[in-house]
């Protein structure tokens, strides 16, 4: 009964959820996504507004339609988000010199973070799969997602404005530049 009940409200809110997505195009890259997920462009995402984003998130990966995410729907889709932003590149770049990718200046490098984020990927859909199932529920997808806007909303306020989203994409550039400086064996 509990799973029949969990189902049905999971599937009456992504009814309410999917008009106010409609409406505002959802999330579809370009580097916007704070102002696709703002729906009503007061420059604050409201918890809200993230809980839409994120459950219009689930019916792109839930690609069965089973409410229920595997790690192979997510696997997939961020195999296709990758190959929407190459087009994308490869479209920018036409007739321009291309760029030498970064994987030639330290193979062993690149070879060992990939490793290590299909480790820490795993790690990550384990510990937010609760139930143990091998699948996240909408709840599970839902509250894996909230945890982001949960760490960028620093004041507690239950909103991300555009100054939190700007300090957290600092703090992400920093860390980059951080781990590019890092020799290949740490």
């Amino acid at each position: 009964m509990k799973k029949f009940t969990l189902a049905a409200a999971s599937a009456l809110t992504l009814a309410l959820a999917v008009p106010v997505v409609a409406q505002a195009g959802g999330h579809t890259g370009g580097g916007k996504h704070f102002e696709k997920i703002d729906t009503n462009s007061d420059g604050m995402v409201t918890r809200v507004e993230a809980e839409t984003a994120a459950l219009a998130a689930f019916t792109k990966v839930d690609t069965n339609g089973d409410l229920f995410v595997t790690r192979e729907e997510l696997k997939a889709r961020r195999e296709a988000r990758r190959a929407e932003m190459k087009a994308g590149m490869a479209a920018k770049m036409e007739g321009k010199q291309p760029r030498k990718p970064k994987s030639d200046a330290d193979p062993a490098k690149m070879e060992a973070r990939k490793a290590k984020m299909v480790g820490k990927s795993a790690e990550k859909f384990a510990a937010a799969d609760t139930d143990g199932d091998g699948a996240w529920s909408q709840a599970e997808f839902l509250t894996q997602h909230l945890e982001h806007f949960t760490k960028l909303d620093t004041d507690g306020d239950g909103n991300i404005s555009a100054a939190e989203q700007a300090a957290a994409k600092a703090n992400m550039k920093e860390r980059r530049s951080k781990w590019r400086d890092k020799p290949a064996e740490q």
